[in-house]
This record gives structure tokens, sequence and C-alpha cells, in this order.
């Protein structure tokens, strides 16, 4: 009886340690969203990528000349959400059961299917 005293205690740890490290970091988000993006209400597209161990978000859109302007983002962590910087702070959020990003301002965006025009 006295061994089971002991063994509970240290079976509890061991499992609360066990889930802790289960726990998605921001970086596996990021890694796990990087990709070709598209909005769902006809925004501007973009490209999450990694460079030089950074995160970044390329946007493209077309002007009304008919060429492409394309501008590039970094992205940064603060108190444990993912903003992107582009001279105001974008929050991004993913669903990863439904692969989605949610920006806020900014809209819905999707997987896309396809690789985007560059």
């Amino acid at each position: 009886m006295k061994h089971l005293k002991f063994l509970f205690p240290v079976l509890l740890c061991t499992l609360l340690l066990g889930l802790s490290s289960c726990k998605e970091t921001n970086a596996d988000r990021l890694r796990a969203m990087r990709g070709d993006w598209e909005s769902v209400k006809n925004r501007p597209a973009f490209t999450l990528f990694e460079e030089n161990g950074h995160y970044r978000v390329t946007t493209r859109k077309m002007t009304y000349r008919g060429t492409i302007q394309t501008e590039t983002y970094q992205i940064s962590e603060k108190d444990g959400n993912l903003f992107i910087e582009t001279g105001l702070s974008i929050l991004l959020t993913y669903d990863k059961e439904n692969d989605w990003i949610l920006l806020s301002p900014g809209g819905e965006y999707k997987r896309s299917k396809q690789p985007i025009k560059k």
C-alpha cells in the first residue's frame, strides 16, 4: 500500500508533463501555415514562407495598369499571438482542423489548390 501512495503522484506528474509537451507552439503553427493562401472574399492572395529563420508574408495584387505589385512583411510574435507587421499589426490566427487562416483585419483565407502566379 505504501508503494501505491508513492507511485500515484509520480505517475500523475509524468502524465501532466507528457500532456504539456504536446502543446502546439507558434513555430509549429507557422511551419504548418507555409504555402499559398487565397481570400474567401476577393482580397489579395499571399504566400507565407520561411527565410533565414524568419517567417514572412508576400502579397500580390494587380494594379489598375495591369502590373503585379508585391509587398513582403515579417511575422512577429507578441504575448503568444502572431502578427503580420505592415505598419499596423494584423492578427494572424490558424485553424488547423479546417486549414484556414483568419486575418484581423483582413478576413478568411483558405489554402490555394494552385500555386500563386509570381
